[in-house]
């Protein structure tokens, strides 16, 4: 995912929990859905520590929604936009298998 907005992350979090889903397919070893459902699970704690919230998608999305431009630093934004990126990479990989 290239550089985003927040109102972007907000929606890229939302959709973690659906696309983690769709991505297991026949093929698809057990070994592998629980290698992309870490990282994931872990990219959202990551966004959840930045954020101060629950380590959950909901929370992680209407917590980067319910922020105001003056909130985010540049360390925040960079480091909500590297856990989306970590957890799309994920389940991008369980895709292609």
């Amino acid at each position: 995912m290239s550089d985003s907005s927040p109102a972007d992350l907000a929606v890229a979090f939302r959709s973690l929990d659906r696309r983690l889903a769709e991505a297991n397919h026949d093929g698809v070893t057990a070994a592998d859905v629980a290698t992309a459902t870490n990282a994931v699970h872990t990219a959202v704690a990551a966004a959840a520590s930045v954020l101060g919230t629950a380590s959950n998608t909901a929370d992680v999305a209407s917590a980067i929604h319910d922020r105001t431009p003056a909130q985010w630093t540049d360390a925040d934004i960079s480091a909500i936009q590297s856990a989306a990126n970590d957890a799309a990479r994920a389940i991008r990989t369980l895709q292609n298998i």
